[in-house]
């Protein structure tokens, strides 16, 4: 019974919603650091982003390589990495790893080459983890086997609202900075 927690099927699963929590959180502290109400956390949401960011990215990993060992649905090591090569759901495989592709531009470009490339240009490739982000979603909703779940749907969905929430705040905090610098010149 025990052994039955930790076989490979539920690793895969387990992995996958580990790692939609990991990078979920990561983009909501990379927002939290630039809202006003948080400003006294800063460096705080900073390492959170970071740290989960990293660990999520390593829990995909996990996955993928678990995948690569599953008996019931195992994929080549082509199907992961070239997207849509997949025999099992190949788009919905492809855009996993596109998501993978993305969310790994977004960290290298951050913590490697992020004097190189400038803050212009870096700043544009960090926001491709929206659609790194929303991809992950479409992936685990419609490839996972527990996405009809009320607990997987409530998971899917406090992330969604959560992110979206800052979104909305931060793009207004923005807007209303933008007003008054333009009112104080």
């Amino acid at each position: 019974m025990i052994l039955d927690l930790f076989s490979n099927w539920n690793l895969i699963r387990v992995s996958g919603f580990l790692a939609y929590f990991l990078l979920t959180l990561s983009i909501m502290a990379g927002l939290m650091q630039k809202i006003s109400s948080f400003k006294n956390q800063k460096q705080l949401m900073m390492e959170l982003h970071k740290i989960s960011g990293w660990i999520g990215m390593l829990t995909i990993v996990f996955h993928g390589t678990l995948l690569l060992v599953d008996h019931y649905v195992p994929y080549k090591i082509s199907e992961l990495i070239i997207p849509f090569a997949a025999e099992n759901e190949p788009f919905l495989s492809g855009i996993g790893t596109i998501s993978f592709y993305l969310f790994l531009i977004v960290m290298a470009t951050s913590d490697f080459f992020m004097k190189k490339l400038g803050f212009k240009l870096w700043k544009k490739l960090h926001f491709l983890v929206i659609p790194a982000w929303v991809f992950m979603i479409l992936h685990g909703i419609f490839i996972g086997t527990d996405s009809d779940q009320v607990w997987a749907i409530f998971i899917y969905c406090l992330g969604i609202v959560f992110v979206t929430t800052l979104l909305i705040i931060r793009y207004f905090e923005g807007k209303l900075k933008a007003v008054h610098s333009k009112s104080a010149n």
